[in-house]
């Protein structure tokens, strides 16, 4: 299918990836020209639309504006972009359950592959050989403290040596620690946005991300270019972290945060979780705590990361001592892999290694459960629990709650903060029972 079509789509207020794979699926059947005919009927009729969805999706492939307008961004700024059909698309990110159809990203000439951590190689009979992806993603709380700097620093450069690509979300805090501790090693780094590329969010790290692209890393986003960082991207961008990545390191996060919800993305996505331990008595330290505590791996040392994905530590001098690793943890919270559980899939993980590790990843509030309460939530808010009663996609809570995609997409990042909502690994909402 026509890659400017797919675009197109994506342009179309409240058509998401679930809508635009199930045109995809029928790329045999139609071409891009007999689509843009069609009318509301034909779309309702042939793909078995609502026929809201239908009706956006004729009128917004009638008016061509804002495409004209996005192509015309794109060449002017030298934007590089692939969709989900692309070879150019990361193979990773392709592989989790409805990615973004199109992807966006400024870094390397459109000649290169958009996967900066994957080198082509040639084989003495000339074929292409591609070395194993290294791709980490780290995250954690935008008010880290000293504790979160000290961890980075003692990580990352190991992790750098072992040829990683740090793939973070470009926030304040964590984030910022884990690009610039990359970039000031001789790394590469990826930041996965959850604004458009010409607006930039937050707008403190504009610098940060020109760094980025200057030493060979890359900036990307799934968003149209101009668009705004709102709130309810957010879960969108966190699941493109995790996507892109092996793994998914979180350092420093509170009881209720986004790296959290990264941690869950991963986990669903059959990706490694690993969490750093931090003192017991600060509000930083309990998410990270709370997921050791339900499985991810301890991470006291960069050894703790490379041994998970069978790599050789080729660093002889470690830059985390035992003194080190001794403030970085307490040794009451270290546990062992569990084994022999029985299969659930929103609780267990495979990792590389193949081996079950039981990660219960229960964010409902015990008060909402045992008060049954719903008093405390807005009208609006209602509408979107209500529609989540049953497992749904985000366009159906889009077209039955009648609700704008933007609202849509605040209110369940708030509310999946708060626990009142998740996200399976199919990518529907489901209300927990509150």
């Amino acid at each position: 299918m026509d890659k400017h079509f797919i675009l197109h789509l994506t342009l179309i207020n409240d058509i998401g990836p679930g809508i635009i794979q199930r045109i995809i699926q029928k790329r045999s059947e139609f071409k891009s020209s007999d689509l843009y005919l069609f009318s509301a009927s034909d779309w309702m009729h042939t793909f078995g639309f609502t026929e809201l969805a239908a009706q956006k999706l004729s009128d917004g492939l009638q008016n061509k504006k804002s495409f004209d307008y996005e192509l015309s961004l794109i060449e002017r700024h030298n934007i590089q972009w692939a969709t989900v059909e692309d070879d150019t698309y990361p193979a990773l990110l392709r592989e989790i359950y409805l990615p973004p159809s199109v992807l966006y990203w400024q870094g390397l000439p459109s000649s290169v592959h958009p996967d900066p951590s994957i080198h082509h190689l040639r084989d003495t009979q000339g074929e292409r050989q591609y070395r194993r992806e290294k791709k980490l993603a780290i995250v954690g709380a935008r008010k880290a403290d000293g504790y979160g700097q000290r961890v980075i620093d003692a990580l990352v450069p190991d992790l750098v040596a072992a040829q990683y690509t740090i793939v973070s979300g470009g926030a304040r805090g964590i984030d910022t620690m884990a690009h610039e501790a990359t970039l000031k090693n001789g790394g590469k780094t990826i930041a996965v946005l959850g604004s458009g590329l010409l607006n930039v969010y937050p707008i403190s790290n504009t610098k940060l991300f020109q760094s980025i692209v200057d030493q060979g890393g890359l900036v990307v986003s799934a968003f149209p270019l101009t668009m705004e960082g709102f709130p309810g991207n957010f879960p969108a961008r966190n699941r493109i972290i995790s996507g892109l990545s092996r793994g998914c390191l979180v350092v420093q996060a509170a009881k209720k945060s986004g790296a959290l919800i990264s941690a869950d993305y991963a986990m669903e996505q059959g990706r490694e979780v690993f969490a750093v331990p931090g003192p017991f008595d600060s509000e930083l330290s309990l998410g990270c705590n709370a997921l050791i505590q339900k499985g991810a791996k301890l991470v006291m040392t960069s050894n703790d990361i490379l041994e998970e994905f069978g790599d050789r530590i080729i660093i002889p001098d470690l830059r985390v001592t035992e003194h080190k690793a001794q403030q970085l943890s307490l040794e009451s919270m270290i546990i062992a892999p569990i084994k022999n559980v029985e299969f659930n899939s929103s609780s267990v993980r495979y990792g590389s290694t193949g081996s079950p590790r039981t990660v219960i990843m229960s964010s409902v509030r015990p008060e909402l459960v045992e008060g049954n309460e719903r008093s405390c939530y807005s009208d609006l808010q209602k509408k979107i629990i209500n529609a989540c009663m049953q497992p749904s996609y985000f366009d159906t809570i889009v077209t039955g709650t009648q609700l704008t995609s933007e609202i849509v997409q605040s209110e369940l990042f708030n509310l999946q903060l708060d626990g009142v909502v998740s996200q399976d690994f199919t990518g529907m909402w489901i209300t927990s029972k509150i």
